[in-house]
């Protein structure tokens, strides 16, 4: 009966099980129903499968995780809502615990209505049941959360994925970050670009760089500059040139120049700050909180360490307000900048 059931051989398939029905043959926990009402439902035909079921209810008294979940899908496919939170009030009732495919039919089914945080919720509980979802499921119902909005749920999909024992696709990182900074949750952002930098590329660095010193927790702003340079993102190497190139279109391409031009334009305004102003931007928050004192020294500090110097403008505006910080610290300071700029200026001289 099975063997024909899954062929595509209804008719005889039910001509099986009506003449084990008759003769009374005994199946485990009734076995051949749950055999024909997931071929019926494979089918389209619900009815069938509806009164099968009914009678399977009937006789056994209970209902089985298999006919529900065959019964599940087939309501689903359906677009019958009314009859999807009738199965589900039905596993409730029965003290049935939905299993992996329960949970995968329902989320699913949700996205294909649009309902995406009911699909989060769904994903949750799934979760907390257990049961770890396919990588393909969650980094839609990512997408689909970040596009409407829901950027904290979508990360807290993209958490379930990242502490699962499954390796995840190395794309994922990048789209959560880019949900990340749309949302403003550039803590966040944060930790994703600090585990995972390897894995994102720069203009997507660029972006959130900029983002998180222009808006980002003040107190973590040294964090981000450090996590960026351990990271082997060379704060000053991130150029316009590699920011743009995997946006600009092939040569056969056909792209007139008005359009190539309001591109560049988008790019330019989204993604490229020059590297030092990266530095600026920082600098100046900490010169609008003089309370942040050793941050800014720690920062100045750091700099040549690594091969960067500020230039002319953001040193007169740190001289202008040194009285914040304390002249003769922010004099030493300055001092190691223009040892730092004078070779920088003396090796590119030399390299022309």
């Amino acid at each position: 009966m099975d063997g024909l059931a899954k062929s595509g051989h209804l008719l005889e398939a039910k001509s099986v099980f009506d003449e084990m029905m008759e003769k009374q043959v005994k199946t485990a926990d009734g076995y051949s129903y749950s055999i024909m009402i997931s071929a019926f439902c494979r089918s389209g035909l619900l009815e069938d499968a509806k009164k099968l079921a009914s009678e399977f209810e009937e006789k056994y008294d209970k209902y089985d995780i298999v006919i529900l979940n065959a019964m599940l899908s087939a309501y689903c496919r359906a677009g019958k809502m009314e009859n999807v939170m009738s199965m589900m009030k039905k596993m409730d009732d029965s003290a049935i615990s939905p299993d992996w495919n329960t949970f995968n039919i329902l989320i699913r089914y949700f996205c294909k209505e649009k309902l995406y945080l009911l699909a989060y919720r769904t994903m949750e509980d799934m979760h907390s049941k257990g049961h770890q979802p396919e990588e393909g499921l969650c980094s839609s119902l990512i997408y689909h959360l970040g596009k409407t909005g829901a950027h904290s749920e979508a990360f807290s999909v993209y958490n379930m994925l990242r502490y699962s024992k499954r390796t995840i696709s190395n794309a994922l990182h990048e789209n959560i970050l880019h949900i990340l900074i749309a949302g403003r949750l550039l803590k966040d952002a944060y930790v994703v670009v600090k585990d995972n930098a390897g894995f994102i590329s720069p203009p997507a660095i660029k972006k959130f760089s900029v983002n998180f010193m222009r808006s980002g927790n003040v107190n973590l702003i040294n964090d981000v500059m450090n996590a960026m340079q351990s990271s082997g993102h060379k704060i000053d190497q991130i150029s316009s040139h590699r920011l743009f190139q995997p946006f600009l279109a092939p040569a056969h391409y056909p792209v007139s120049f008005s359009d190539e031009i309001r591109v560049l334009g988008k790019l330019y305004n989204e993604y490229f700050v020059p590297s030092k102003e990266l530095f600026d931007l920082a600098i100046a928050r900490y010169i609008a909180k003089p309370e942040k004192k050793e941050l800014l020294l720690w920062l100045l500090k750091w700099m040549p360490g690594k091969g960067y110097a500020i230039d002319s403008s953001t040193r007169n505006l740190i001289l202008k307000n040194s009285h914040l910080f304390g002249h003769q610290l922010i004099a030493e300071s300055l001092s190691k900048h223009l040892v730092m700029s004078k070779k920088a200026k003396l090796k590119k001289e030399n390299a022309r």
